[in-house]
């Protein structure tokens, strides 16, 4: 068995990706998602906004036997190409053996919410699928990017721009010369790394357990004991900054709030709007003005590196001192916002009065990532913004207890 293997996806039909496929809804204003629900019938975002899973589940059934999705006829990868403006990114979609996550093949790198596994669990269990991939990044590796290299010369099955604003491309590779040399490649990798996707991982972690338990006859070949990844080279994946919005200024006036700043930071008062360049520094929006921050002295050291994050820094030297914000998984003061949506929208944010103060972070490196996992260490949830992200529905996988995995890669 490969670490990475191929598999029957189920996909839309070439005329109808583009409406069925979505990104995340983080990316999506209200309005644009009302909008595309309201003219694009089959698209996903008429199964996961509906709450009546029954009403999902038939939506989606209803797709796949009005041939809006249908079920490739042969175990394939795919290679899937992300482009923006400024950047573009290649890898592979295949399946990955979940006992490689529970033994620490695959490893993850941040806390989650169990609320938001557990929705994901249900998504799942009601449709019977895994709709999106894990995205996961890999050691950069000569031979693969030369056989990806091979197949994107020909013409994509899909090709198009998406709500996310990024062009989306896809190749099918089935043939089987082409399937085993990526599989054998896959093998020489030791180690990879979830980049975005850690609560569907766990709730489909938790899905196999389910599944096995009622399943008398449980082989392990089953599909439940496998889940789809789309994976990246390291070198590729792009991390945005994940900023921070606070409700309110545990009574400070804004005055008395800089003042205790003061005491742990450099604090400079800016004509514009200001995205820090180096680690320990921030940027502050507050009462109509923006201001840069720097931590005065080296954060106290601990063996595994854990404070010197950024997040964990503004956390411990600011946030909690002086704003009372607790544990960011539950206190309701503190909001998140990706960098993609740009400094401006943390202004909104306090402008509308939704936030009283947001904070600009430099963005995480793939390298702390990495190192946190390699530790065996996870980082506060919304640590890391990887973007651009693969879509949910372009390609989805499979879980119905009559589809079982062969062995063989055909």
């Amino acid at each position: 068995m490969h670490f990475i293997n191929p598999f029957k996806g189920l996909r839309p039909t070439e005329e109808k990706a583009s409406s069925v496929s979505i990104p995340s809804t983080d990316h999506l204003s209200e309005e644009i998602i009302t909008y595309h629900k309201k003219n694009n019938p089959w698209s996903y975002l008429n199964i996961f906004s509906n709450k009546i899973y029954s009403k999902a589940k038939e939506q989606f059934d209803l797709m796949k036997n009005n041939s809006i999705l249908k079920k490739d006829g042969t175990k394939s990868f795919y290679i899937y190409k992300i482009s923006t403006e400024n950047h573009s990114q290649v890898g592979v979609i295949g399946t990955a053996k979940l006992s490689a996550y529970d033994n620490l093949h695959i490893r993850g790198h941040e806390e989650i919410y169990l609320e938001r596994s557990q929705k994901r669990f249900d998504q799942i269990n009601n449709l019977n699928a895994q709709v999106g991939p894990i995205y996961v990044v890999h050691p950069d590796d000569i031979k693969l990017a030369e056989l990806i290299k091979e197949q994107i010369t020909l013409k994509p099955i899909y090709s198009f721009d998406a709500l996310d604003k990024c062009h989306h491309e896809l190749w099918i590779v089935n043939a089987e010369s082409a399937v085993l040399k990526i599989s054998e490649v896959f093998n020489t990798i030791n180690r990879i790394y979830i980049a975005d996707g850690h609560h569907r991982i766990e709730a489909l972690s938790k899905f196999a357990e389910f599944k096995k338990h009622q399943n008398p006859n449980h082989t392990g070949k089953e599909a439940y004991n496998y889940f789809m990844v789309a994976i990246f080279p390291k070198s590729q994946a792009r991390i945005l900054d994940y900023n921070r919005l606070i409700r309110d200024l545990y009574g400070y006036s804004p005055k008395d709030f800089i003042k205790q700043i003061k005491k742990n930071f450099f604090v400079e008062k800016k004509n514009s709007s200001f995205k820090p360049k180096e680690s320990r520094s921030f940027g502050m929006y507050l009462d109509k003005s923006w201001y840069s921050i720097k931590l005065k002295k080296n954060p106290e050291q601990n063996l595994f590196s854990i404070i010197n994050l950024d997040i964990n820094l503004l956390h411990y030297y600011l946030l909690e001192p002086i704003l009372g914000v607790g544990d960011p998984r539950y206190d309701k003061r503190i909001n998140f916002i990706a960098g993609f949506h740009g400094l401006e929208s943390i202004e909104r944010k306090v402008h509308s009065g939704e936030a009283k103060v947001g904070f600009a972070l430099f963005a995480t490196r793939i390298e702390d990532v990495i190192d946190f996992a390699d530790q065996k260490l996870t980082m506060p949830p919304k640590s890391t913004w990887f973007d651009p992200k693969p879509l949910d529905g372009l390609v989805a996988y499979d879980l119905n207890k009559l589809y079982c995995i062969n062995l063989s890669p055909f």
